[in-house]
Order: structure tokens, then C-alpha cells, then sequence
């Protein structure tokens, strides 16, 4: 059975191992200062990380901003509600396909209304044809799609920003 619990700030150490070792693909842009920021809004009570684990190992990750962290370039998204953005979905590699991803992201979305949150943001490669199904088993819906030269390195470097109404 998969257990979700949010993680404690005691594990960040392992939680950022994990996601440099599950996470790292040619879709994904994961810079190491990125992911430094990433978890000081963790550690500051900005953010939180949620875990999917089986009998105590972890299997997937999930971090997401608390609405007052909700970087800049996703407010033109967000249309003046609080929103929580969904920066990261990681799935251990021997756990992919068995719809851990989607089930993290609808427990972020059951979390939301928690953090006072209306709307969800998230983003993929607009080319990455796992995370696009994961996202939309989970309900969210495709909102922009850019190209994106700064993030992206492969494909047509081009990124999709799906949002989940709450309201």
C-alpha cells in the first residue's frame, strides 16, 4: 500500500538526492541552484514536499510553492487568485507507470484548499508524453504552451502550462 505524508525537514538532504537521481531525464530542467531555491521555500515554510512511499521507501516526490511563493512568471496564469504551483513530480524509476504521479498530484490538489488556494500551476516540455498523460489523468488542463529557450534544451524547446480550477 502507498502511503502520502508531507516530509520533514529533516529529510530534505534525501528528498534532493532523490530527485537528482529519479528526475534527471532530457525533459526535465533541474539546475542545482534551481533546486537549492527550490528547498530554502521548504525550509522557510514557503513550500512543502510531499512523499509517496512503500513500507518506508520512498517511491515519488512532489514539491509545490505555498501561493505567497508563486513565482512571477506563472501570476499572468494564476488571473489574481492564490495559487499553488507544482514545481516538481519525480517517480522512482522502477515505480513509473503505475499512476503514482497523477495520484501525487491529486493529493497536492486535495492539499490546496488547505494553503487557501483557488487554482493549481504546473509545466511540462510541452514534448514530454508521460508527464502530458500524468497531467491529465490528474485533471489539469493545457493553458499556454511557449517556446522557452532558457528552460529547454531538446525537442522544440518549448514549454505548456497547465492549471487545475479549485472553484
Amino acid at each position: 500500500m502507498i502511503k502520502y505524508q508531507l516530509a520533514k525537514l529533516t529529510e530534505l538532504d534525501k528528498l534532493k538526492a532523490f530527485l537528482f537521481q529519479h528526475g534527471i531525464n532530457p525533459w526535465n530542467h533541474l539546475p542545482l541552484d534551481g533546486v537549492d531555491s527550490e528547498f530554502a521555500l521548504i525550509a522557510a515554510g514557503k513550500a512543502s514536499a510531499l512523499v509517496a512511499s512503500v513500507q518506508e521507501q520512498m517511491i515519488g516526490l512532489a514539491i509545490f510553492y505555498h501561493p505567497r511563493a508563486l513565482p512571477e512568471n506563472y501570476l499572468e496564469f494564476s488571473h489574481a487568485q492564490s495559487t499553488v504551483y507544482i514545481a516538481e513530480v519525480v517517480v522512482h524509476k522502477d515505480y513509473n507507470s503505475r499512476g503514482i504521479g497523477s495520484s501525487l498530484l491529486s493529493q497536492v490538489i486535495q492539499r490546496a484548499p488547505d494553503l487557501g488556494a483557488k487554482m493549481l500551476l504546473l509545466d511540462r516540455h510541452t514534448e514530454n508524453v508521460a508527464s502530458a498523460g500524468m497531467m491529465r489523468k490528474a485533471g489539469f488542463k493545457e493553458l499556454s504552451t511557449f517556446v522557452d529557450l532558457d528552460r529547454r534544451v531538446v525537442g522544440n524547446r518549448s514549454t505548456t502550462v497547465l492549471g487545475f480550477d479549485l472553484s
